[in-house]
């Protein structure tokens, strides 16, 4: 079974999840797995909108998915977006992914958003659960694609 908890009731989790963080994506950004724990513990108790959510399965830590307030420099305009969506290896193709990116549209719904964003390399995985392309990038991010997601049409629930 699979529950989706906040990961500041968890905060025992944090390292589990700042070292997905790192492998995923850290690593290649320059940062260390110190500076994504502190990072990733900020989110997880921010009050100004900003969430994390980690998926256990059967207890165990399966995913994780954050909700922040800016992902990308060149769109500050944007906000808020899902980042960081991670799910171990020995649990995907199970829905742990799908569940996570529900999860955290279900906060941002909760906060009063009408719409999120994220942008990856894999937008087929996104559009499937009903995320629309708003933008293809360029240059650095050139292959990635900025994906919108309204959260007015009672699609988001968990």
């Amino acid at each position: 079974m699979l529950d989706i908890v906040n990961l500041a009731q968890r905060l025992d989790l944090l390292s589990v999840c700042s070292h997905w963080n790192y492998q995923q994506w850290g690593r290649t950004a320059g940062k260390s797995e110190t500076q994504i724990a502190e990072a990733l513990g900020q989110i997880a108790q921010d009050t100004q909108g900003q969430a994390a959510r980690i998926g256990l399965m059967n207890g165990k830590p399966a995913g994780m998915v954050l909700l922040i307030h800016s992902d990308l420099d060149t769109h500050p305009h944007l906000s808020p977006w899902l980042a960081s969506l991670y799910v171990a290896p020995e649990f995907r193709s199970l829905g742990v992914g799908r569940r996570l990116v529900k999860a955290i549209e279900q906060v941002a719904f909760e906060l009063k958003h009408g719409q999120i964003y994220l942008y990856t390399y894999h937008a087929s995985f996104y559009e499937q659960i009903g995320w629309s392309n708003f933008e293809a990038l360029e240059g650095d991010q050139a292959g990635m694609t900025i994906l919108r997601k309204s959260l007015s049409d009672g699609q988001h629930a968990a």
